[in-house]
């Protein structure tokens, strides 16, 4: 495949951080795209975006995640309009397939930012009623062999557990009950680990399935999804989702299934993927061994469209 071909790149929307006004206030204002897109999404959910963030102080309530949403698809118009082409592949990691499934037309935009905050309620119900006592830390530096050894204790010593998340060769998301935690991080620190962050509510775990149905019945029931006009590839299984079908199955698989970047990575570059554009505020895709050893890597951030194209 040559350079310049679509085939040849691919759009990547990242698992979503910390969602903080001070990080998306000025473009949200500043960039055309966005003040676009969020007049739409203020229209749809019937509040200010840009006033319920700068009110908000949990950095993954309902107006964090639309927020993080309407920037990536602002983000992606805004930076077509300087690109000679257009990437024929796309991914969505974690949160981030919410973007990717607008982005590739498998929901028109509006009804998409519609989604994204149900499932948020949605999601907050559930974690307040369930599972209080479960969590999800991530961790770097500790190779799976090592990995499994911890596990091996943890299951030794009667804990429940589930790897929720492969992003390479040495780190992982691990979710577990909180009691669990402290001497898991020990542990982990014991053996040349070093611990990120952890993630309360947690994410990507089998015991999430009644969830899953629920979000299913009561929410995606109610939306008409549609093929995607270019293929995403799944964060779940490094699959091709081409259809509206598998759309539906992929979205509602990551409340439950784990997610796997190196399966993307792997399926990009046998598909002739050389360059990515991780689009959003990302802290760690384009650092991860497995990317940089894959790829040309472009980030789109919300800084990168503070000035006009040109």
């Amino acid at each position: 495949m040559t350079t310049g071909e679509p085939r040849s790149s691919a759009t990547v929307f990242p698992a979503m951080g910390p969602s903080r006004f001070a990080d998306f206030g000025r473009f949200m204002i500043v960039n055309a795209e966005a003040r676009e897109r969020f007049a739409v999404a203020d229209e749809v959910l019937g509040y200010s975006v840009f006033d319920a963030l700068r009110e908000s102080d949990d950095d993954y309530a309902e107006v964090a995640q639309v927020t993080s949403f309407v920037t990536s698809l602002a983000l992606v118009e805004w930076s077509d309009k300087s690109r000679s082409e257009n990437a024929g592949y796309c991914a969505g990691v974690s949160f981030g397939k919410m973007a990717a499934a607008a982005h590739a037309g498998v929901l028109p935009f509006d009804r998409a930012v519609s989604l994204v905050a149900e499932t948020a309620r949605c999601e907050h119900d559930y974690f307040t009623e369930q599972h209080r006592d479960i969590v999800t830390h991530s961790f770097v530096k500790v190779p799976r062999e090592t990995l499994d050894e911890l596990l091996a204790e943890l299951a030794d010593a009667g804990e429940w557990f589930e790897i929720s998340s492969y992003l390479d060769h040495d780190l992982y998301m691990v979710s577990l009950s909180e009691r669990a935690l402290d001497g898991f991080k020990e542990r982990i620190g014991a053996v040349g680990g070093y611990s990120l962050y952890t993630m309360r509510p947690p994410a990507h775990a089998s015991i999430f399935g009644p969830l899953r149905e629920r979000i299913e019945q009561d929410i995606l029931s109610g939306y008409e999804l549609s093929d995607p006009r270019i293929p995403i590839v799944s964060d779940q299984d490094g699959s091709l989702v081409t259809t509206a079908e598998q759309a539906r199955e992929w979205i509602l698989g990551g409340y439950v299934r784990p997610m796997r970047w190196p399966g993307i990575v792997e399926t990009l570059a046998a598909e002739g993927v050389e360059r990515i554009s991780v689009v959003g505020r990302d802290r760690l895709l384009r650092r991860l061994k497995c990317t940089v050893e894959n790829f040309a890597t472009t980030t789109i951030a919300p800084e990168s469209a503070l000035r006009p194209v040109g």
